[in-house]
C-alpha cells in the first residue's frame, strides 16, 4: 500500500510539474530540488484547519485543533504540542503553496492581457514601468485598444518583412560574390583587348601590340589582387561542400555498398581532407553563424 500511495505522489508531481525542456541535460542536483520543490507543493494544498479533520478525532477546536480522539478520550497537552507543530509546518506549506498559485494566476493575466485579448472583451488596459514597480492597470475605450493592436501588429509585419528583405539582400550579395570569384586570376585578363601575357597572367601587350604602361599595370595588379581573394574564398567554399558530401556518403552507409571505406565523422573527415588537427572544442557563435551562410 505505501508503495502504491508512492507510485501515486510521483505521478501527480510530475503532472503538476510543467516544467519547460531546455533542450540540455540536467545535472542529477538540480533534478533532486525540482524534485523536492514538487513534493513540497504537493503537501502544502492541503489547508492546516482541515489536516486533521479525519477519523481519528472526534472533536476539533476553532482552530482545527483536535481536542478528542475517536473514542472520545481528550487530547493530552504533549500530544496537542505535537500536533500544534505539525499544523505550524504545513501552515507555512500551505502558504508557499498559495502564493505559488497566486504567482501563476498572475502570470496568466499578465499573458492574456498583454496579448490583447483584452481589447476584444474590454477596455483594460496594461502598462509597464520601471522594473521593481507595479504594473498599471487603466479603463480604456474598446475602440482606441482595438486600433492600437491593429497598429502594433502592422509595425510587426512590416519589421518581418524589412527583416526578410535584409536577408535576402545579404544573401544575394553571397552569391554574387561567389559567382565572381570563379575567374580563376591568372586568366582573367585573357582576352581579345590584350595580346601578350607574363607568368601570372597580367597583360604586357595590348591587342595593338603596344607595350602597357606602369600606371596601368598597377591597376590591373590591384584588379588581379582583388580577384584572387575573391577566388579563394569560392575554392573554399567549394571545398566545404565537398567535405559535406563526403561525409554524407560515408555516414549514410552507401560506402559500404560500393567501396568498404571506414566510417568517419564530419570532423575527421575535415581533419583528413584539409590535414588540420580537430580540437574538440565548440566553435564560437560567429563562426557558426558564418558556417550556417
Amino acid at each position: 500500500k505505501e508503495k502504491a500511495e508512492k507510485a501515486e505522489a510521483k505521478a501527480r508531481a510530475a503532472n503538476y510539474s510543467g516544467k519547460r525542456s531546455s533542450g540540455k541535460k540536467n545535472k542529477p542536483e538540480k533534478r533532486r530540488k525540482r524534485r523536492r520543490r514538487r513534493e513540497k507543493l504537493e503537501k502544502g494544498r492541503v489547508n492546516p484547519g482541515e489536516m486533521f479533520r479525519t477519523e481519528q478525532y472526534s472533536a476539533w477546536d476553532g482552530e482545527g485543533l483536535p481536542t478528542h480522539d475517536k473514542e472520545g478520550k481528550p487530547i493530552t497537552q504533549s500530544q496537542l504540542k505535537k500536533l500544534k507543530k505539525l499544523q505550524l509546518a504545513q501552515d507555512k506549506l500551505h502558504k508557499a503553496y498559495l502564493q505559488h498559485i497566486s504567482d501563476l494566476e498572475i502570470y496568466f493575466v499578465w499573458v492574456l492581457l498583454s496579448s490583447g485579448i483584452n481589447a476584444e472583451y474590454g477596455g483594460v488596459r496594461l502598462e509597464d514601468r520601471e522594473p521593481g514597480e507595479p504594473a498599471v492597470f487603466k479603463i480604456d475605450d474598446k475602440e482606441t485598444l482595438l486600433r492600437e493592436k491593429k497598429q502594433r501588429q502592422e509595425e510587426q509585419a512590416r519589421k518581418e518583412k524589412e527583416k526578410a528583405e535584409k536577408a535576402e539582400a545579404k544573401a544575394r550579395a553571397a552569391k554574387e560574390k561567389l559567382e565572381k570569384g570563379r575567374v580563376n586570376p591568372g586568366e582573367m585578363f585573357r582576352t581579345e583587348q590584350y595580346s601578350a601575357w607574363d607568368g601570372e597572367g597580367l597583360p604586357t601587350h595590348d591587342k595593338e601590340g603596344k607595350p602597357i604602361t606602369q600606371s596601368q599595370l598597377k591597376k590591373l595588379k590591384k584588379l588581379q589582387l582583388a580577384q584572387d581573394k575573391l577566388h579563394k574564398a569560392y575554392l573554399q567554399h567549394i571545398s566545404d561542400l565537398e567535405i559535406y558530401f563526403v561525409w554524407v556518403l560515408l555516414s549514410s552507409g552507401i560506402n559500404a555498398e560500393y567501396g568498404g571505406s571506414l566510417l568517419y565523422s564530419r570532423s575527421m573527415i575535415r581533419k583528413l581532407y584539409s590535414g588540420k588537427r580537430s580540437s574538440g572544442k565548440k566553435n564560437k557563435p560567429e563562426k557558426r553563424r558564418k558556417r550556417r551562410r
